[in-house]
């Protein structure tokens, strides 16, 4: 499990970036602001993890970063589940199942944060 995190941990700022391309390419597709805040979280997290990964703050935002996407996922799973059964229900049942996916995605990075301290200190003593 160890090797697993620490691939997680040394790969973690390009999985940041690469959640928050995805949310841009939602957001322009949907055309909407409230999906940009993901897309710049995301993204300066992924930075930030690049340029300080030792900082505390960086690991805050990440962490912080990953609960707002997934947050996000899931009210856009909820609002969507109320179009499922009706004209649009072949469109919903592809976006439950993308923002679903997106949430698991979010909540692997929300685990990549929390676990960046236990691999600092596993791997200084």
């Amino acid at each position: 499990m160890p090797r697993i995190l620490d691939a997680l941990v040394a790969n973690g700022p390009y999985a940041f970036i690469a959640v928050g391309v995805v949310w841009l390419a939602i957001a322009a597709i949907a055309g909407s602001a409230l999906v940009l805040w993901p897309v710049v979280a995301c993204i300066a997290a992924g930075g930030m993890l690049r340029m300080w990964p030792g900082r505390r703050l960086t690991w805050a935002w990440a962490i912080s970063a990953a609960a707002m996407g997934f947050v996000l996922s899931a009210y856009l799973v909820y609002a969507w589940a109320a179009f499922e059964g009706g004209a649009f229900s072949s469109l919903a049942t592809a976006s439950i199942v993308g923002f679903s996916i997106l949430a698991l995605v979010h909540l692997v990075l929300f685990y990549l944060g929390i676990a960046k301290p236990a691999v600092d200190a596993a791997t200084t003593k």
